[in-house]
């Protein structure tokens, strides 16, 4: 009995003793999702499967591309996280979306990726969002921004085809915008500076080619579309 006795209190000293072999130490306890509050895990878990990191080819537009931070908002950056974007790929990721986010780790995700945004940006820099501009306009400034890469008319060349239905289905004119000014970097396709030699694009001019960009969009029957306002994001 006092064997048994000795052996019970042996057993539970050990099972409180935080140096008992192969007990794990508190710091290394498995986190719930909530609990998480480091940049490089919530990026990693949440964002880099499309958006890559570093500038490395991405299936999206890399959140470390200088102009698009430099032109982005804070409050969409992070509306854009917390709710995601209607009739595209990007999920919400807050708890009110479905998704794990507190809006406290979506805080995290904004300032981490907006602290490589430049800290003294261009004041002449084209605003982030505008309404389209004029179609027929934007035919001309295509040819001469874009077509070297995407071809006469957008339908192909060594960058691809920039009016095929199915990728005008898949993205929102905002986005289309956004490429407009900030580009591709990681696959190459310059900025709204860069596309023109010698000059930018005008403000006009990027909004005329994301009316003509958008007025390509057609229905299962190929019928054009009637043109639509933006709308953040």
């Amino acid at each position: 009995m006092i064997r048994t006795t000795l052996l019970l209190a042996t057993l539970f000293a050990l099972a409180a003793c935080d140096g008992m072999p192969g007990r794990p130490k508190p710091a290394s306890r498995w986190k719930s999702p909530s609990e998480i509050t480091d940049f490089a895990t919530l990026y990693r878990q949440n964002c880099l499967g499309c958006h890559g990191m570093d500038q490395e080819v991405s299936g999206s537009l890399p959140m470390d591309a200088k102009t698009y931070l430099a032109v982005l908002p804070r409050e969409v950056l992070f509306d854009v996280i917390a709710g995601g974007i209607p009739s595209t790929a990007m999920p919400g990721f807050s708890t009110k979306s479905g998704g794990t986010l507190t809006e406290a780790q979506i805080k995290i995700l904004a300032d981490g990726i907006l602290a490589k945004k430049p800290s003294a940006p261009d004041a002449t820099l084209p605003p982030y969002a505008a309404e389209p501009g004029d179609p027929a306009r934007g035919a001309t400034a295509f040819a001469a921004a874009c077509a070297s890469c995407h071809g006469e008319g957008g339908t192909g060349g060594k960058a691809g085809s920039v009016v095929h239905p199915a990728y005008l289905d898949l993205v929102s004119s905002q986005y289309l915008r956004t490429i407009v000014i900030a580009g591709r970097p990681d696959l190459g396709c310059p900025d709204f500076a860069n596309r023109i030699p010698g000059r930018r694009m005008t403000n006009e001019e990027i909004s005329d080619v994301v009316a003509w960009l958008t007025s390509n969009r057609k229905n299962e029957f190929g019928q054009p579309l009637v043109p639509v306002k933006s709308s953040l994001p």
